[in-house]
């Protein structure tokens, strides 16, 4: 048996775990809503784009908060956590609003500046990731209006 998954097909790793332990000896909780943030945006046209994640990874390597954490490594658990919200949306949607509410405010311009990344990482404005945003910045507690 193979490691491809088919549409319906479960996934490596259980829902759990896709939300906790993103980074090992990193800030887990901002790696966490920085991907719960992106993830949401990024699927919210119910595709993920390769550049998608590719920008994803681009923002962990670039952030100081995060250290030296291996973007690299968190291809495999960046591709689940977006496969997990496209196979089950509303579980999924909720799980991330639920991180996003839990933003320390210090990271909440960080987390903000991600969902943004991802409304244009894919070279498409599409209203549906728009719209995420605005619900990302809700659960942030920011007006969608000055995003």
């Amino acid at each position: 048996m193979d490691n491809a998954s088919e549409p319906g097909d479960p996934l490596p790793m259980g829902p759990d775990e896709l939300w906790r332990d993103f980074g090992g000896d990193v800030d887990d909780a901002l790696l966490g809503s920085l991907a719960a943030a992106f993830a949401l945006v990024a699927t919210a046209d119910a595709e993920v784009a390769q550049t998608e994640v590719e920008r994803f990874l681009e923002v962990v390597r670039n952030e100081p908060a995060l250290g030296s954490v291996d973007a690299d490594a968190l291809e495999p658990p960046f591709r689940a956590l977006t496969e997990a919200l496209l196979a089950d949306p509303a579980e999924g949607r909720r799980r991330a609003l639920d991180v996003l509410r839990a933003v320390r405010t210090e990271h909440v311009p960080l987390v903000v500046a991600a969902a943004q990344m991802a409304v244009v990482a894919d070279a498409h404005l599409v209203n549906v990731e728009e719209l995420a945003l605005a619900e990302v910045c809700r659960a942030l507690g920011v007006d969608p209006s000055g995003a």
